[in-house]
């Protein structure tokens, strides 16, 4: 990265018109994708990209165009091997055309290449010369090395486990074996390569979700990914448009932007209005660690608060010409013209995708959380998307039971219990109901002795089944359902069940990947909850399936 600037000026000094340049010169550079990349070497030169083919049939068709018949069909597994050719390159093909799902395949989009493909065949050849298939081996090398070597995400790497699994396993080897639940996927009983590339060609142009394991609310994630992609692209390149007539120019509209939301939020939250009983010290001195998160939410809120506000004032008075419209100005200015949350409110908010105007709604319910929370003290159930840093909430409601039981907290796991019912509870509604100064209805369960109750979590590819009181699949067009009301209860002899659980990673965004903290998971990761489930947690693991504290819109 440090030398980019010199490669700039090397290659400006080409151009100058007494430059001694040999009429057989050219230079050929090969770069991976960098932001940091000169853009004047890139508008000077002629490009070439490499990218993989669009779609699995043609992603097959150009693995096996790069067989040999010698290859593939002499070597003393005979069926066996192509089988097992075929599996990998499968394989590859899944885990590249994954990608287009976003975060529902990979929290983070791998560049994975053909020579791992090719790497990984190798590995069999020199690991099957005998006739025999050490599976365990194979595995582990294709799933932690030969793939897994370019997964940075713990996350990430199970699930490619669980996709391999599906195309490189002893039972891929049977005879009717298929893939997925549809049955045009499958290896061939054939050792011919001609008879593998005719197959290929049969192959549907669409691939249907169920090769990805995934659910058809895929699609239609994929779809309005695409979608907004192309409508964001339209609004980068839009002028700023001048009124003309009566209708109203891009400077009244920020104003009056600007005026709504000035009137929308507070100037601060103060902690010292704060119910006192929440801050009176126990019989060892110390202070309920709820209302130390509780401080430290005002302390962040406040931060914010003070950013936004002091930038919509001076945008006021740059638009009324009072003031000079500075750089930073100005990228609010059009942040907020194209409905977009300004870079510099988001770099000191909380993670968040929403648009301007559902950002500005959701951080008025923030507030009116942690002000209820500050004038009545304990709420019954807490708004778990409602914390700037909710690993601390965690931490605080495990450090009350340690203290209480006088156990340490590092020995301390949580409890996931849906409350029975199952009953759920909408933010929007509670805020409603205390904004008409009338009481929410939750008689229904009451506040438990120990742990804490949570709200406003939704399921990522999946729904709850308020019969059985399960994870279930998920419904066809309904993309985030909400998930129950849980009792997150601390138990310090609490042993991880391996079968009626589902693992299930609790992120802050839809968007999932962060950066990778001291812990080795992503800032975005809050949690593993463990919920109940009567398939297989690698049923749930190959779609992707996450609980999130909010939602893109």
């Amino acid at each position: 990265k440090s030398w980019m600037l010199s490669m700039e000026e090397i290659i400006k000094n080409f151009s100058i018109p007494d430059a001694d340049i040999h009429d057989d010169f050219r230079l050929f550079l090969s770069s991976m994708p960098a932001p940091f990349f000169p853009v004047s070497v890139l508008q000077n030169g002629i490009k070439v990209t490499s990218e993989p083919p669009k779609g699995l049939r043609s992603n097959l068709r150009r693995a096996f165009g790069e067989l040999t018949k010698g290859d593939f069909e002499d070597h003393i597994l005979k069926a066996d091997w192509c089988k097992i050719v075929f599996g990998i390159c499968f394989f590859h093909a899944v885990v590249l055309e994954r990608r287009k799902f976003g975060p529902l395949a990979f929290n983070i989009p791998y560049e994975f290449a053909d020579s791992d493909r090719e790497c990984a065949i190798d590995n069999f050849k020199l690991f099957t010369a005998d006739g025999e298939l050490p599976w365990d081996a194979l595995q582990f090398i294709t799933a932690e090395i030969t793939y897994g070597g370019r997964v940075t995400d713990a996350w990430d790497q199970r699930v490619l486990k669980v996709v391999l699994e599906r195309f490189f396993q002893p039972a891929s080897l049977e005879p009717g074996y298929l893939y997925c639940s549809s049955d045009l996927y499958h290896p061939l009983e054939t050792i011919s390569l001609e008879n593998y590339k005719d197959y290929i060609e049969e192959l549907p142009i669409i691939d249907p979700p169920e090769i990805f394991d995934m659910y058809q609310n895929a699609n239609i994630s994929f779809q309005k990914k695409e979608s907004m992609f192309m409508v964001n692209t339209i609004l980068e390149v839009q002028p700023r448009l001048v009124s003309v007539g009566g209708g109203k120019s891009s400077d009244d509209i920020v104003f009056e932007l600007a005026d709504v939301m000035l009137t929308k939020l507070p100037e601060k939250l103060d902690i010292d209005t704060a119910l006192a009983e929440m801050f009176e010290p126990d019989d060892k001195g110390r202070i309920n660690s709820l209302s130390t998160v509780l401080s430290q939410e005002v302390s962040r809120f406040n931060k914010l608060l003070s950013v936004i506000i002091s930038s919509l004032l001076n945008i006021k008075k740059a638009i009324k010409g009072l003031a000079v419209m500075s750089e930073s100005l100005e990228a609010i200015f059009n942040s907020m013209l194209g409905n977009i949350v300004p870079d510099e409110w988001a770099n000191a908010a909380y993670p968040s995708l929403k648009p301007l105007g559902s950002w500005v709604k959701d951080l008025e319910l923030r507030l009116q959380f942690i002000g209820r929370w500050m004038e009545y003290g304990q709420p019954k159930s807490y708004w778990m998307s409602g914390f700037f840093f909710p690993q601390g909430f965690i931490t605080g409601a495990l450090q009350n039971f340690a203290r209480k039981y006088d156990v340490p907290i590092d020995a301390l796991k949580f409890r996931f219990n849906v409350l029975p019912g199952p009953h759920y509870r909408e933010q929007a509604d509670v805020a409603a109901a205390e904004t008409a100064d009338q009481p929410f209805d939750d008689s229904a369960y009451d506040m438990p002795e120990d742990g804490v109750l949570i709200h406003g979590l939704y399921l990522d590819s999946a729904s709850w089944d308020d019969e059985k009181n399960l994870l279930g699949d998920a419904r066809f067009g309904v993309m985030n359902p909400p998930m129950p009301i849980m009792h997150l209860l601390p138990d310090p002899d609490y042993v991880e069940e391996s079968e009626g659980q589902y693992d299930c990673p609790l992120y802050k965004t839809g968007e999932r990947a962060g950066t990778l903290s001291t812990t080795g998971h992503s800032t975005n990761f809050v949690i593993k909850c463990f919920l109940p489930t009567d398939m297989t947690r690698e049923h749930w693991i190959g779609k992707g399936t996450a609980l999130l504290c909010q939602l893109n819109q």
